[in-house]
């Protein structure tokens, strides 16, 4: 009774193993492109990096994102330069 119990913990094991190898599959390629355009390993990586990003703006506008960043910016410059004042007194 107890070898069968381990016999299907182990082929379930396997099966859920195998299932997410599938799925993690397609991943492996998408990691290796994202990596070479970190690396800037083509010339033209820089470029559409810079196109793609424009053409995200609008909707990352959209949805208030920039601006959110922009305020978290605005606090994080205006909280160093509150240190810096404070440092030189």
């Amino acid at each position: 009774m107890v070898a069968e119990g381990d016999n299907r913990s182990t082929n379930l094991l396997a099966a859920e193993t195998a299932s997410l190898e599938e799925q993690l599959q397609g991943w492996g390629e998408v990691m290796l492109m994202a990596d070479k355009v970190l690396r800037w390993e083509r010339a033209w990586f820089p470029p559409a990096i810079i196109l793609t990003s424009l053409l995200l703006l609008p909707g990352l506008n959209q949805h208030g994102i920039i601006l959110k960043y922009i305020g978290m910016a605005k606090r994080a410059i205006n909280k160093l330069l509150e240190q810096k004042e404070k440092k030189n007194e």
